[in-house]
């Protein structure tokens, strides 16, 4: 291998040539790598200077979308909870009077609804589903997915929520994880 060849083999990859090899957007890819646990880092410090990831760092971010693509899950590290950690679900109020319902996980979970709660003041919780297990949260997205319609990153509108609730307790209790039923 010649100088030129090994110094392009060690070159990291641009954030953003790698939003727009796996189709997401510039905006959002710092933190779709960051969930992933992958830092990225820039190479002269500033607030326009752009962020890389190195080769085998972008070659791991590949597989591990792959592998959600097609629902395999790796095994992960699990996040040390400061508080409560585990899925939520709580309803978010539209313009047009939809229910609407956010579903995500937190390791944190009273002081990321209390979070919410600054934007939402009558924030509705509908249930939390405690697990330590961040992967929890890819599963019930995808469950989400396929039988409700999606209508922004993690907010989904569902026919009858209570039902889709409902739904959701069944999965997670198959896994041994009961519900804490916070209203309706």
């Amino acid at each position: 291998m010649t100088d030129q060849e090994d110094r392009l083999t060690d070159r990291p990859i641009r954030l953003v040539d790698l939003a727009a090899e796996l189709g997401y957007s510039s905006a959002s890819i710092r933190k779709v790598v960051r969930r992933r646990g992958f830092e990225p880092f820039q190479l002269q410090k500033g607030p326009n200077k752009p962020y890389y990831l190195s080769r085998d760092d972008a070659r791991a971010l590949r597989e591990k979308l792959e592998d959600e693509k097609n629902y395999r899950i790796a095994q992960e590290v699990r996040i040390a909870p400061s508080g409560l950690s585990g899925i939520y679900a709580v309803e978010v109020p539209s313009y047009d009077g939809t229910v609407r319902v956010k579903i995500g996980w937190s390791d944190n979970i009273p002081d990321r609804l209390d979070t919410y709660r600054t934007i939402i003041p009558d924030l509705r919780v509908s249930r939390i589903w405690p697990c330590p297990n961040k992967w929890s949260e890819q599963m019930a997205l995808k469950w989400a997915e396929n039988n409700a319609k999606r209508v922004g990153q993690e907010i989904f509108e569902f026919r009858d929520k209570l039902a889709s609730l409902a739904a959701l307790d069944e999965l997670f209790l198959s896994l041994g994880i009961k519900p804490k039923s916070q209203g309706s």
